[in-house]
């Protein structure tokens, strides 16, 4: 019987059956709820097959007690808390879900910078805190140029939304799909046209080294002092530090952080400002892509097993 080590906190949250299924198929299921300091996870996964996994940290130290995981079944898209280079060294196959999410994370970013242009948050916490009933006068987005960093699915999915309010969509991307930018309208330029030309910035890049800190004070500096900052990527492709000191100083108009360079941010000088909205890496979860999520992680183990097996 293979065992399976599943941490994703909202793993089976709206399609319980999910477990009925693990059962029938004959595995043992441990279920965490994460994310899981380091070393609870390396005990877990000692003598575990399978690992479904969602934010925990899956580092060399972790890897290095797996005595026969075969496979990381990442519960998500991004993979960047796992060590997938060491991964592959140990034989251990590193899948993910792509796609599952992508509805989610538009309708996210779009939310947040429709809150942000509007102060619907501050305004909302003026009257129930402040007891304030006063009007707060914020931007359209409404025929605004909105700038796309990162035009992959979440990306092209913004635009599909940003033609329903008129918006001109720019976007920088390192590899470029012309076919699907000429379907929705959307010019490519490169980083600093679209930082310099955008009312609205949004992030849908992945955290790698070429994009780790790509948004720092150089680039904010170029911006338009109204641009808002939209960030349902990863963390680290803002430096915070920068962000901090540029909003202070009224370089640009807000932002919107649904991420950040460490998680929960429970020190960083952001929560001083006015003109910020920040979530809890929120924007997938919604019912819709967790149900998904659940599933496409659940049949990518049962399928890699199954295909074992016919070898």
């Amino acid at each position: 019987m293979a065992k399976v080590i599943i941490t994703p906190r909202s793993y089976g949250m709206f399609n319980p059956e999910v477990f009925t299924i693990w059962k029938d198929e004959g595995y043992e299921v441990i279920r965490k709820t994460g994310p899981l300091p380091e070393e609870e996870l390396a005990e877990l996964i000692k003598d575990a097959d399978a690992l479904v996994v969602g934010t925990d940290r899956v580092s060399k130290r972790v890897l290095d007690t797996a005595g026969k995981l075969k496979l990381i079944s990442k519960y998500g898209v991004g993979t960047d808390n796992i060590d997938k280079e060491f991964a592959e060294l140990k034989g251990i196959a590193v899948v993910n879900t792509p796609g599952v999410n992508t509805e989610a994370v538009a309708d996210y970013a779009f939310g947040l910078m429709l809150s942000l242009a509007r102060h619907i948050v501050k305004s909302h916490h003026d009257l129930i805190e402040k007891g304030k009933w006063e009007k707060t006068v914020g931007l359209e987005l409404y025929g605004k140029k909105l700038g796309l960093l990162g035009f992959g699915a979440i990306g092209s999915a913004v635009a599909r939304r940003a033609k329903g309010f008129n918006m001109d969509v720019i976007a920088y991307d390192p590899f470029p799909n012309h076919t699907l930018a000429t379907e929705l309208g959307v010019t490519f330029a490169d980083l600093e046209t679209v930082l310099q030309e955008s009312d609205v910035v949004s992030m849908h890049l992945p955290l790698m080294p070429e994009t780790k800190n790509l948004i720092s004070r150089t680039q904010l500096s170029v911006m338009k002092k109204h641009c808002l900052l939209i960030n349902t990527a990863r963390g680290g492709v803002v430096d915070e530090t920068a962000l901090y000191e540029a909003m202070k100083e009224g370089e640009i108009g807000g932002a919107a952080l649904d991420v950040f360079q460490e998680e929960p941010p429970l020190k960083s000088p952001l929560f001083a400002l006015d003109n910020v909205i920040l979530t809890s890496h929120n924007a997938s979860a919604s019912v819709e892509a967790i149900q998904r999520m659940t599933m496409q992680s659940t049949e990518n183990v049962l399928r890699f097993f199954n295909t074992m097996e016919k070898v």
